[in-house]
């Protein structure tokens, strides 16, 4: 991966960061334990049984969150992660109790993204009020927007999932692969393009 392409990436995150005052030591430490990771497209950053122990931040490409039945091996697509729609990304079920995901966070196209330990975040948490604030922030976020989703699943028709979908987050229409976006919605691929035709 291109250094400066790796600058540019650190320093954007930073800043959104620094916006939240975060003091310099916490911005260092986050800056020291920051990795990059290059995923394919179609491979899986975390499987169902480990345990998810890093918050993830997207800079290019998107991931699904799919819940696999660990008894019929079934997956089905529950969140999406893109650059510009859930940038923040983690196994909620694993993340907060560090017992192992019942879910697999999987590239959708060639991705590149940043982790920190949820370790070293709880130690800056506990260091800054400041990063305690950026971080609460961001999980009411996340965890918001994770149920109303979740909330959809099982209340929503196929149909009303879609159009969901396509009004509030027509990027996931634009650059989630169909098969996903069917798995969402709990219909076939064929049945979600004739949907996608209606539209």
């Amino acid at each position: 991966m291109n250094q400066d392409k790796i600058d540019g990436y650190v320093t954007g995150l930073l800043n959104l960061i620094e916006n939240f005052n975060v003091s310099d030591e916490v911005i260092r430490s986050i800056k020291s334990q920051l990795k990059f990771i290059q995923v394919k497209s179609k491979d899986t950053l975390i499987l169902p049984g480990e345990i998810c122990k890093n918050m993830y931040f997207i800079f290019e490409g998107g991931f699904v969150c799919r819940y696999v039945h660990s008894k019929t091996g079934e997956a089905k697509t529950i969140n999406f992660y893109l650059p510009d729609l859930h940038p923040f990304m983690a196994c909620v079920d694993s993340y907060f109790t560090q017992i192992p995901t019942n879910c697999e966070l999987r590239a959708i196209a060639d991705s590149i993204v940043v982790s920190l330990p949820k370790s070293q975040i709880d130690i800056l948490r506990e260091k800054d009020k400041y990063m305690a604030k950026l971080y609460d922030e961001l999980v009411v976020t996340a965890m918001t927007e994770e149920n109303e989703l979740k909330i959809k699943l099982i209340a929503y028709s196929s149909k009303e999932k879609y159009d969901f979908i396509l009004q509030e987050f027509p990027v996931v229409i634009q650059r989630v692969p169909s098969k996903y976006i069917a798995e969402f919605c709990g219909i076939s691929p064929e049945w979600l393009s004739k949907l996608k035709k209606q539209s």
